[in-house]
């Protein structure tokens, strides 16, 4: 039976989707504007009920929370008629939305991802986050040369660049460096200490590429490798 994936953009916010689902509904995303406007403002309140909280959640809480969902009867999904979309996928911002954050009221917690078995791709969050939930944000998808892919964001409005790069491949005894490369001469934008989180910096001047390389532990005062990922930000 198929899925009406506009109804999985809820899901999809709080990656809450299996590894082909969110691959099937990340391509969707490409061709529906709807659904990106629907997922950028589900994380956006996703991180602002989750920044409420800084506390974290008692260890028993994860065990709680799938043991319920594996009593609870799970229905095989319906296909949605085109002329009830529109009232479906508000169905599923709602959903979502309570997706995004449960409220655990006696220890006041907030919980802003559902864990699951299966490992699930990291979201990008903070800073990384806001600059790709910008409502003026321009995003693309960049290959590496080592075998990775990185996406990247920029924001007229916030005034700033971002890299999501929790796809690149996992270093032993190295560093991923960005620099900005402009009238040929690189100025170091620091090292990417954590994929997972990703990195932020000013958006860079007109005339500016910004690149990415592999340099030794700690980082380089000048690039010591060719780069594995090169983008001009006015491209993007």
């Amino acid at each position: 039976m198929s899925i009406d994936l506009h109804t999985l953009s809820g899901a999809y916010a709080v990656n809450a989707l299996s590894a082909e689902e969110a691959e099937s509904f990340t391509r969707h995303l490409e061709q529906c504007a709807a659904c990106r406007d629907e997922v950028r403002e589900l994380r956006a309140a996703a991180a602002r009920m989750g920044a409420s909280e800084a506390v974290a959640p008692p260890s028993a809480l994860k065990a709680r929370v799938l043991a319920a969902a594996d009593r609870e009867p799970q229905l095989p999904p319906k296909v949605t008629p085109i002329e009830r979309a529109r009232s479906r996928r508000w169905t599923s911002r709602l959903v979502g939305a309570a997706a995004a954050v449960i409220l655990v009221v006696t220890g006041g917690y907030v919980v802003t991802r559902l864990a699951s078995d299966e490992e699930q791709p990291p979201v990008a969050t903070g800073p990384v986050a806001q600059v790709f939930d910008a409502p003026d944000a321009h995003t693309t998808t960049v290959p590496t040369a080592n075998g990775g892919k990185v996406k990247v964001a920029t924001s007229a409005e916030a005034g700033r660049m971002a890299v999501e790069t929790s796809g690149l491949p996992e270093l032993q005894r190295k560093s991923y460096q960005m620099w900005a490369i402009h009238n040929g001469k690189p100025t170091s934008v620091g090292i990417i200490e954590d994929l997972d989180a990703g990195k932020v910096m000013p958006m860079p001047a007109s005339g500016t590429t910004v690149a990415i390389t592999v340099e030794p532990e700690g980082g380089s005062k000048q690039p010591t490798q060719q780069p594995i990922l090169q983008v001009n930000p006015e491209t993007v």
